[in-house]
């Protein structure tokens, strides 16, 4: 589309890009763009053409979704790859037709043509085509029908055959099949995985200006960090904390169009617009009923009734709190490794910042951040371009962070800077120099302006971490609960100790992060500097080749029931001990502990004698069944009288363990109800 060439382009980071394209139609009304097929759904929701003079746009046309072959196979002409001669003579039957014919009429071996007329070694003949004679195995004999035009084939036809090989010429004289070979033709040449769209406007030599959204690679930023430590005061020896990070900022953009972009204003947008895909270009077809004609009356006055007419939250500063371990260290001034710096790496940290021209600006369109590169870009078809977007010194600092879930055992270096450059920072990879030696790689986050980002970079192996976890539950308070219950109020504690061993020859600050626990809070320990939504962090000084440690305990309190029946003396004497309960509670629960032994006692008393009862009255049903053969005269008579007199003593016996069983059931009722009255006193 060198006609229309791009001018401007504007790249988002979720895969598509904003294209305005900037030309001179000259002599011609329309000017025809071409765009991958996959591209098409975009196009077509986002297309818009600004004639720039007093044109107006009149339609905008495009090729169907239909793939080629399938439309080819569906044109009223259909030529084949090896026969398209002979198929276009067969298509054209019917229509009007002017052959050019090698040779004189003589040469023919036919009577004079009316409408043919020869000049030199080729005449022609108009007429309209009948078609083709094929023999087969004979391809050189194959014969081509016309019926000539004239006066005198007005009323009678006449048919003439010529050898398709002396057929030089053939001139389609009906405008519809011109049309339909044309069309053939185009679509023939079109490639397969593009289409093209050709806007129309109602005059020629008009400047055009053409917009649209199309499918793009996401463009891409990489960031060259170069950190100086500032000079340590002069009463100390360990390098400061805080020093300057030079940071470099370059977009990537790729080029993916099919021609050169030279020359082209180019904004780079930071932010996630909303985006999608929706299906524009393919054609929709819905099935309609069929509907059957249906007689009709002449309908009466129809009327209509008027229808009625019907006329904060708060930002909060985030609170910076340093709570620290006593320590002989200042820790407003974190030390860094010694033997960084000087004088040559300022030189050249001076010379980096001055080797690019950063001339990109930076403009903040609501929720989204743009980048707009001043000098025109150049990008040659296929290739990809880095484009310098940012450059700024920022104070920072360097320090040490160490977050079990991140890295084990050992801290990752880090330098902390705030975002004052103005412009939004976005998501990408970073290198990090220092002393003119290349140190490390991190990514930097999304980070607004006024924003703190991290840039992790080196893992300290000089310094070791070790984290132990530790659960307990303790109890807090024991009280009265409803009914026969006590309540425990515990304390669900968990202590993480960390174990820290600098081998290094010069101090370090780090930071500890660790994940905050829901529903717990902080006891016995220091209040951290900061926290965010997940994550809770301290600071602490750490002296060179020295063992440290500290500790994180967290609790949340817990509640549970426990049945008074279920506790047992030795029980009970542990929270008077421990001054869960009072002495008086003591006398009350250890009394209903004394009745609650009465009543099982009892009980076990009621099933040892219900058990006597048991085996007695087995053994009077055996006695019964051995009366039952027994006469009543002889010796079986003396023998019923023995059993007889047994039952009799069995029954007695069982009458009395009965006895005894109901009035322990007294005695134990009694006590039941001395027991409730008890537990009821208790509230």
């Amino acid at each position: 589309m060198p006609n229309l060439p791009v001018k401007r382009m504007v790249l988002y980071k979720h895969g598509v890009g904003f294209f305005e394209r900037l030309g001179a139609l000259g002599p011609e009304s329309s000017v025809t763009l071409t765009f991958k097929k996959e591209e098409m759904n975009d196009i077509l929701k986002s297309l818009a053409a600004f004639p720039q003079g007093d044109g107006q746009v009149v339609n905008v046309s495009y090729e169907t979704p239909e793939e080629k072959q399938d439309a080819l196979s569906k044109a009223p002409l259909v030529l084949s790859d090896r026969q398209a001669w002979l198929d276009l003579v067969r298509s054209l039957r019917g229509c009007a037709v002017r052959l050019h014919i090698a040779g004189g009429e003589s040469d023919a071996g036919q009577e004079r043509l009316i409408a043919a007329s020869g000049s030199g070694s080729e005449f022609m003949v108009s007429g309209c085509m009948v078609g083709l004679n094929q023999i087969a195995q004979k391809p050189e004999q194959t014969l081509v029908a016309i019926m000539t035009t004239g006066s005198e084939a007005d009323s009678t036809p006449s048919l003439r055959t010529f050898l398709l090989s002396q057929v030089r010429g053939l001139d389609i004289l009906d405008a519809r099949s011109g049309d339909d070979l044309r069309y053939v033709l185009d679509l023939s040449q079109s490639r397969e995985e593009q289409r093209s769209v050709t806007i129309f406007l109602d005059r020629p030599h008009q400047d055009l200006l053409v917009s649209y959204v199309a499918p793009s690679p996401t463009w891409r930023v990489s960031y060259r960090l170069a950190y100086t430590p500032d000079a340590p005061p002069e009463d100390r020896d360990a390098p400061a904390e805080t020093g300057q990070l030079l940071i470099q900022g370059w977009g990537i953009v790729d080029n993916q169009l099919d021609e050169d972009l030279e020359n082209v204003s180019l904004t780079l947008i930071a932010g996630q617009p909303i985006s999608f895909i929706y299906d524009l270009y393919t054609p929709r077809f819905v099935n309609r009923p069929t509907v059957e004609d249906e007689a009709r009356t002449v309908p009466g006055p129809v009327s209509f009734a008027e229808a009625p007419r019907y006329s904060s939250l708060e930002s909060l500063d985030d609170a910076t709190l340093y709570s620290l371990p006593d320590s002989d260290f200042d820790l407003d001034e974190e030390p860094t490794a010694p033997g960084i710096g000087g004088s040559q790496f300022k030189a050249a940290r001076r010379n980096l910042a001055q080797a690019t021209q950063i001339q990109a600006t930076g403009v903040a369109r609501g929720e989204l951040f743009q980048y707009d590169v001043g000098t025109p870009v150049t990008i040659k078809r296929g290739q990809s371009a880095l484009v310098p977007i940012l450059g700024a010194t920022l104070a920072s600092r360097k320090q040490h962070w160490f977050n079990s879930e991140k890295t084990q055992n050992h801290p990752v270096v880090t330098i902390v800077a705030t975002n004052t450059t103005g412009l939004t920072l976005e998501r990408g990879p970073a290198t990090v120099l220092e002393a003119e030696n290349y140190v490390g790689e991190a990514v930097l986050s999304f980070t607004p302006a006024e924003g703190e980002f991290f840039v992790p970079y080196a893992v300290d192996l000089g310094v070791q971490i070790l984290r132990e976890d530790e659960s307990r539950l303790e109890t807090a308070a024991i009280a009265l609960g409803k009914g026969d219950y006590l309540v425990h109020d515990q304390w669900e504690t968990r202590q993480t100790v960390y174990r820290i061993d600098n081998r290094n020859t010069y101090p370090i600050a780090l930071v500890i992060e660790q994940r905050i626990l829901s529903g717990y809070e902080l006891f016995e320990t220091v209040e951290p500097m900061e926290q965010t939504a997940e994550f809770q962090r301290w600071k602490l000084a750490i002296a060179p080749r020295q063992q440290s440690e500290f500790r994180v305990q967290q609790r949340r309190k817990i509640s549970r029931d426990e049945q008074i029946l279920n506790l047992d003396y030795q029980t009970l004497q542990a929270y008077l001990h421990n001054k869960f309960i009072n002495a008086s509670l003591f006398q009350e629960l250890r009394g209903i502990l004394d009745l609650h032994q009465q009543i099982a006692q009892t009980q076990r008393e009621i099933q040892k004698l219900a058990k006597k009862r048991d085996r007695l009255s087995d053994e009077q049903e055996g006695i019964a069944k051995k009366l039952q053969p027994l006469n009543n005269s002889g010796s079986e008579n003396d023998l019923r009288e023995k059993l007889a007199a047994k039952m009799s003593h069995l029954e007695d016996e069982r009458d009395r363990l009965q006895a005894s069983i109901v009035a322990q059931e007294q005695t134990q009722d009694s006590l039941k109800q001395q027991l409730q009255q008890l537990l009821q006193e208790l509230h």
